[in-house]
């Protein structure tokens, strides 16, 4: 007897797990989808920018570069990451709950032969909630290589949300050229932001995701597979890299590679290009994405270069 009704108890359990999934599902069936409107982004930043109790948060590009000359490579940044998080969540979750913790990096360009207006540049990465962000050292390197020769036109960098709000960039903390990071600080303006989980590397084969501001489409979503973990120099760990199938462009330079729980992997660097021949016509066959392992910026925050 014990036996039959132990089987109708947990018959009715399982009636109303289906029945609850399915209503789940027609929840999210039925959520509506956001259009939002990105092609005044650039516009409204600088409406932004002019505002006058905005303006004297920011420090001009020259006084940037002055404070970032003095920064040591590989400085230590002390920083507790954001536990990982084991939860796996679907794409969709992953685009809402991560695009707090994504980032625009523009600049500003005065009026001289041209109107003054705003550029998208490329992405950043929130890593704690009073401002710490990170990026790429190619995205900074104006303000980090000597011999660089800074833009006439180029005014301010700054990096701003999805909804508009703008953050003046207040110092670099340290950078790695080898392996194309910059950590850096902004004037959250009392703002507590959302600082996104840092993960592990991962092997070939392994699914990921990217959130990230291809030139004209800021953020955008892209998945694929690790291809290969490779290194060009086996003495320097800086010079690893994650290659993956993730599709991405001009723009979507420091932009978060994560795994399937949302946790930060790995950040885009560069592309490297496949040709058929190279002479005329080239006939390119694939673009190999190379991105920074996490690893490299764990090795940063904690101050240690092996």
């Amino acid at each position: 007897m014990n036996i039959i009704g132990n089987y109708y108890r947990l018959v009715c359990i399982t009636m109303i797990i289906v029945v609850i999934g399915g209503v789940n599902g027609l929840a999210q069936e039925g959520k509506e989808v956001v259009y939002r409107d990105y092609t005044h982004m650039e516009s409204d930043l600088l409406d932004s920018l002019k505002r006058d109790e905005v303006k004297t948060l920011f420090r001009g590009v020259h006084v940037l570069r002055q404070q970032a000359q003095q920064v040591k490579e590989s400085a230590p940044v002390r920083l507790e990451p954001r536990r990982v998080e084991k939860k796996k969540l679907s794409p969709q979750d992953m685009i809402e709950k991560r695009r707090g913790s994504v980032l625009t990096v523009n600049k500003y360009h005065r009026a001289m032969m041209h109107p003054e207006g705003v550029t998208g540049w490329a992405t950043a990465v929130v890593l704690s909630n009073d401002g710490i962000c990170v990026s790429n050292y190619h995205v900074f390197w104006e303000f980090l290589d000597s011999t660089a020769k800074l833009n006439p036109r180029d005014s301010i960098m700054f990096v701003a949300t999805e909804e508009g709000r703008v953050y003046p960039i207040t110092e670099i903390l340290s950078f790695n050229k080898a392996a194309d990071v910059t950590f850096f600080k902004i004037d959250t303006r009392g703002d507590m932001l959302t600082p996104i989980p840092l993960g592990n590397d991962l092997p070939a084969g392994t699914g990921v995701h990217l959130l990230s501001h291809p030139e004209g489409y800021p953020y955008a979503y892209t998945n694929g597979v690790v291809m290969r973990t490779t290194t060009s120099n086996a003495k320097d760990p800086f010079a690893r890299r994650m290659e993956l199938t993730v599709d991405y462009a001009k723009g979507s330079s420091g932009g978060p590679i994560m795994d399937d729980c949302g946790n930060m992997v790995a950040m885009v660097s560069s592309i490297r290009a496949i040709f058929y021949s190279n002479q005329p016509p080239y006939s390119q066959q694939m673009n190999v994405k190379l991105t920074i392992p996490v690893s490299s910026l764990r090795m940063l925050m904690q101050g240690k270069n092996e």
